[in-house]
């Protein structure tokens, strides 16, 4: 993932429809001597946001820590995972508006040498209702 892709992302509105698709810029680099990832998005529509991602060998888990220009929260959102067969799933605890208890899931998956796929899910606790809100599909430069 180290390296620069060309993005489509696409988000659900407000109704529950899909936005119209907004090119994207997605770059991952190594930070802190080799112990992290940083990432940044670039989006056409100004919105840009990035994380940086720290993987605990102890516990064999991806930390993810999440920001964004269009918020600055006192304190930056985490989301906690691992590598799961061929695709890299994270989670944060999120109700849903109805008040349901359950998760917001984030997963890698197609990864390949030419780019990969990456989809924002809101999940119940037994992940049987799965409500996808935002998807980007890359390639790599």
């Amino acid at each position: 993932m180290i390296g620069e892709c060309h993005c489509k992302s696409t988000a659900r509105k407000q109704d529950g429809t899909w936005a119209g698709e907004i090119d994207m810029i997605w770059r991952f680099k190594y930070i802190m001597n080799g112990m992290a990832v940083q990432d940044e998005t670039l989006k056409a529509d100004g919105g840009h946001s990035g994380s940086i991602r720290q993987f605990n060998a102890d516990s064999s888990k991806w930390y993810v820590h999440y920001y964004s220009s269009k918020g600055i929260p006192k304190i930056l959102p985490a989301w906690e995972g691992e590598k799961k067969e061929d695709k890299i799933v994270l989670y944060r605890e999120q109700k849903a508006p109805n008040g349901m208890d359950g998760s917001y899931r984030l997963t890698f998956y197609d990864m390949s040498e030419t780019g990969y796929k990456w989809i924002g899910e809101w999940v119940d606790k037994s992940e049987t209702v799965v409500y996808p809100t935002w998807k980007i599909n890359c390639t790599r430069k």
